[in-house]
C-alpha cells in the first residue's frame, strides 16, 4: 500500500517538475550555445526543491485509532504504540495517530468512523466488536484492523484464514471460555445454584456470549438468568440490588463493559454479590475471579496487522489470529468480594 502510494507521489512530483521545465524553457533566454542562463537554471532548481518538502510530509502514513471503551482505558492506546514499536514504527516519526474513545456511544462511534474515513486516514484501528462493525459499514476500501471478541460469530468475516475484504486483525474466540468461567465459579463456591449474566443490548455478540453461558449453566445444574442494558451508564445499584434479591448468588459480566469495572465491582460489593469477568482489570478492581485473554499483548498484536498492510499486503490475504492468550487471576482474601481463598492459574 504504502509503495503504491509513495510512487504515485514521486509521479505527481516528477509530472508538476516537467511542466515547470517547460514553462521556463519556452520563455527563458538561452545562451548561444544553446544552454539555460544561470538565473533560470537557479529558478527552476528552486522550484523543485520546494516541492520536495510537501513530499516527504505526506510520506507519514496516518493512523485512526477508534476505541468503543472510556477514555479511562487509554492504556489500550499505549499498548499499539508499544506494538509498532516493535515494528519500528515511531509516532510523528514515521507514522501518525488519531485516537478516539467513544465510551459505547454509537452515534459518536459513527460520527468519528465517518470523519476519519473522510480525511482520509491509511488504516483503521477499532477496537470491540460494535466499533468494528461500525467501521465496516463506513468504509470498504479503507483497510481495517480489528480486536473483537468473535469476528466468525456476528458474521465480520466468514473466514479467519482469509477474512476477504478490507477486514482482518485479532478475532479473541472469547465466547468459547464462556462455560469455563462458569465453571471456575462452581469450583470456588460449590454452593452456587443462581447466576446472573449481565451484557449489553447492543453489542452483535452478547448472544454468542449468552447461549455459551447457557449451555455450560446446563450442564452444571445452576440457574441461569439474563440481563441486558443498553449503556454501561445504565448499570446502577438499583440494579445490582433487584439481582440480589431474586435469589441469585452472583454475576458474570461481559467483557464489552471493561472500563467500567471500578463502579461494576464496588456495586456489587454494596449488594454482597460476587463478580466474574474476563479482562484482569476487573480483578484488580476486586472481583472475585477473572478468566480471558491477555488484552494488552492482544493490543500490540494488531501493530503486525498494521505493518503488513503498511508493506503492501491486503487485509483479505492476511490471516486473522485467534490466539488467546489466556490468564486467570482472582482476588485476595481480603476483599469482600473474595471467596476466603485466592486462586491465580
Amino acid at each position: 500500500m504504502t509503495g503504491d502510494w509513495l510512487e504515485f507521489r514521486v509521479a505527481s512530483l516528477e509530472a508538476k517538475t516537467a511542466e515547470i521545465a517547460r514553462e521556463e524553457v519556452a520563455s527563458a533566454p538561452m545562451a548561444i550555445d544553446g544552454r539555460m542562463d544561470r538565473r533560470r537554471f537557479i529558478i527552476l532548481f528552486g522550484a523543485i526543491a520546494s516541492l520536495a518538502p510537501a513530499v516527504a510530509d505526506e510520506r507519514k502514513p496516518k493512523i485512526g485509532f477508534l476505541d468503543w471503551f472510556r477514555p479511562t482505558m487509554k492504556g489500550d492506546l499505549d499498548h499499539f504504540r508499544e506494538g509498532m514499536e516493535q515494528f519500528g514504527y515511531v509516532e510523528g516519526k514515521n507514522y501518525e495517530i488519531e485516537a478516539y474513545f467513544t465510551d459505547g456511544d454509537r452515534a459518536l462511534t459513527q460520527d468519528l468512523a465517518r470523519k476519519l474515513v473522510r480525511q482520509p486516514v491509511d488504516i483503521l484501528v477499532a477496537l470491540a466488536t460494535p466499533a468494528v462493525h461500525i467501521t465496516k459499514e463506513t468504509t470498504h476500501t479503507i483497510p481495517i484492523v480489528m480486536l473483537t471478541a468473535n469476528a466468525l460469530a456476528t458474521g465480520l468475516v466468514l473466514s479467519l484464514s482469509h477474512p476477504g475484504g478490507n477486514l482482518t486483525g485479532v478475532s479473541l474466540m472469547m465466547t468459547d471460555t464462556s462455560g469455563k468461567r462458569l465453571e471456575l465459579l462452581r469450583e470456588i463456591r460449590p454452593s452456587l445454584h443462581a447466576v446472573v449474566f449481565l451484557g449489553s443490548a447492543k453489542d452483535p455478540n452478547t448472544a454468542t456470549f449468552v447461549r455459551e453461558t447457557q449451555i455450560a449453566a446446563d450442564h452444571l445444574g445452576i440457574a441461569l438468568s439474563v440481563r441486558l442494558v443498553d449503556r454501561p451508564a445504565a448499570i446502577d445499584q438499583a440494579l445490582f440490588d433487584a439481582i440480589k434479591r431474586d435469589g441469585n448468588d452472583a454475576v458474570i459480566v461481559q467483557p464489552i463493559f471493561t472500563g467500567w469495572q471500578d463502579k461494576i465491582v464496588a456495586m456489587s460489593m454494596t449488594a454482597r454479590l460476587p463478580v466474574i469477568a474476563d479482562f484482569a482489570v476487573f480483578a484488580e478492581a476486586g472481583a472475585l475471579l477473572t478468566y480471558g485473554a491477555n488484552q494488552a499483548a492482544l493490543i500490540r498484536r494488531m501493530a503486525y496487522y498494521v505493518d503488513r498492510i503498511l508493506k503492501g499486503a491486503k487485509p483479505a490475504d492476511c490471516r486473522s489470529s485467534s490466539r488467546l492468550n489466556l490468564n486467570s487471576s482472582s482476588t485476595p482474601a481480603r476483599s469482600p468480594n473474595s471467596p476466603g481463598r485466592s486462586r491465580r492459574a
